[in-house]
């Protein structure tokens, strides 16, 4: 819900949440991101989509499909090995320049935009043509990869309950008017489905009609969609003319319909519920970001308000595979632009945590530190503290009941205090939050690291080699142990005699027993736009 109050009702789309939409970033390898803001920033942007969990699989479906990258790195092709999402098969990794360059990035970007469009003769001409190209020059791999992405689109369009265009959808616009306010809610269904609703506020104004915000809202809320038909509860000025100048704008005629207070039965039941939604947010109190700081303050004794938080948390299985990550809370929102997470080399949960947040603090300076644990990882942060020469941040611990991981029993202090953790203070609340994500982000990064540990062996084994190259020794023998066999002789025949003094030199050392300690590469992801009011848009795996 946003309140606008500028001269008459300029309703403005822009900074604004809206439905979902999807956005290629203009980067040089551009990115696919969830987000409900529509900004002018050059990036292109498609949608509307609904419902919010056809979305959600709509994300997941673009990043198993055509595998563009979903990291936050710098691209330029350089690197060995490719991240663990390329394993994962969700990545065509261009940061590895033998694995995928620019030029047949792009060409996967075209295919995801001509899907993401709906314009699905010319998506099935052009995945086609590839798919002959490759063929006809004998790089089936390449005739595979396409195939596979024309295989997966064509079940994904013949699924009725996963259509997230709402090009055949019908809005029914209501507004409403009570206490000095303006309200403009929207209603999108599908024949008898409600797929989503949103709302839109004005202060009223009594030199201009409420019926003008009607024709604000409509005129700029369909920025790249349009349904098949608009309903409005009252007329207004021109109705007849900006339906023909979004019929203009979009190809195709549009009809807004002026309904009175005859509407659906499912169309009154999800008024009924926007409805709602506005009296219970105007009457619910919630603590504002300076009422949360000034409880923490009262809570934790702490010498001034905090406005960056950090939360520390180690995962590992039978103190092996430490890993660490971290989440941020800043002036009032979560922060996960700013997470991190780590793999350790260190032998302890404690030491871990010590070198983590020494590395940590040291950039980002937060005002409070969050570690997840009792007195002995309280303890540890503090030692990294009492190590800086002008320490500024305060720490508390979060203590788990016995048993329950999920739960917090209490807050420790510096001082020895015990905080008891209360579920209805907000500022707690968050600070769970914020716990549990760093939590997750630490036992998924263990995870990762774990399961994906074995594709990173043979680069480990043949560093000399570009990942290509080995993977296509990996295809033609089979094994590690039977490329560790080769001969001089076989190597050169398949890498010629430039590189094989070099991979002949790789294999002795590894024949020889020297320990060979293969690190995953893991990297931090984003499906959603950091600012795009879409975090609650985490993508569902559908397999």
């Amino acid at each position: 819900m946003q309140i606008q109050s500028t001269g008459g009702f300029q309703f403005s789309i822009a900074g604004q949440p809206v439905y979902p939409h999807i956005k290629l970033t203009r980067e040089d390898f551009p990115r696919a991101l969830a987000t409900r803001i529509l900004k002018d920033d050059g990036d292109e942007y498609f949608g509307a989509f609904l419902n919010r969990t056809s979305v959600r699989i709509l994300i997941d479906f673009l990043s198993r499909t055509f595998r563009l990258r979903s990291c936050t790195i710098a691209i330029d092709g350089r690197f060995p090995v490719p991240c663990t999402q390329y394993y994962a098969k969700r990545c065509v990794a261009p940061c590895v320049a033998s694995l995928c360059d620019r030029k047949q990035y792009l060409e996967i970007v075209d295919l995801a935009r001509l899907f993401l469009r709906n314009e699905r003769g010319l998506f099935r001409e052009a995945i086609s043509k590839k798919i002959e190209r490759a063929a006809a020059t004998l790089d089936f791999e390449t005739a595979a990869f396409f195939r596979d992405v024309l295989k997966k689109v064509e079940v994904y369009w013949s699924n009725a309950r996963w259509q997230v265009w709402l090009d055949d959808t019908v809005d029914t616009f209501e507004l409403k008017e009570e206490d000095g306010l303006i309200a403009v809610i929207i209603i999108s269904q599908r024949r008898s489905r409600a797929l989503g609703e949103i709302v839109f506020t004005f202060a009223a104004r009594r030199d201009v009609p409420a019926e003008k915000a009607l024709a604000d809202v409509i005129a700029q809320f369909y920025q790249h969609h349009l349904p098949r038909e608009i309903r409005v509860s009252h007329d207004f000025q021109d109705r007849t003319t900006l339906a023909k100048e979004l019929g203009k704008k979009f190809g195709r005629k549009i009809q807004i319909v002026v309904t009175g207070t005859i509407r659906r039965v499912t169309t009154g039941r999800a008024l009924e519920k926007a409805t709602d939604r506005l009296k219970l947010e105007a009457i619910r109190s919630r603590s504002d970001v300076d009422e949360i700081k000034d409880d923490l303050v009262r809570a934790f004794g702490l010498r001034e308000h905090p406005s960056r938080i950090e939360a520390f948390d180690v995962a590992h299985i039978s103190a092996t595979g430490f890993a660490a990550a971290v989440s941020v809370w800043q002036d009032g929102t979560e922060r996960p632009d700013a997470y991190e997470h780590w793999l350790s080399d260190r032998t302890s949960e404690l030491d871990t945590l010590r070198e983590f947040v020494a590395k940590r603090i040291r950039r980002t300076a937060p005002d409070l530190i969050l570690v997840d644990g009792g007195r002995s990882h309280l303890n540890a942060a503090l030692d990294v503290l009492f190590g800086e020469k002008e320490p500024r941040s305060a720490v508390i611990a979060a203590v788990k009941p016995r048993g329950k991981h999920s739960s917090i029993s209490h807050f420790l202090t510096a001082d020895g205090q015990k905080i008891v953790f209360d579920q209805d203070r907000e500022s707690f609340g968050m600070l769970k939050r914020l716990r549990d994500e760093a939590h997750d982000l630490a036992n998924a990064t263990h995870r990762l690291s774990r399961d994906m540990m074995h594709f990173y062996e043979l680069a480990a084994i043949l560093p000399s080699l570009n990942e290509r190259e080995r993977q296509q020794l990996l295809r033609e023998f089979g094994s590690i142990k039977k490329i560790a066999q080769l001969t001089p002789g076989q190597l050169e025949s398949r890498l010629g005699k430039r590189k094989t003094p070099r991979v002949v030199s790789d294999i002795a050392k590894f024949r020889s027993g020297r320990p060979v300690k293969p690190r995953p590469f893991l990297v931090p992801i984003r499906f959603v736009e950091t600012d795009g009011a879409a975090e609650d848009l985490i993508p569902i795996e559908t397999r």
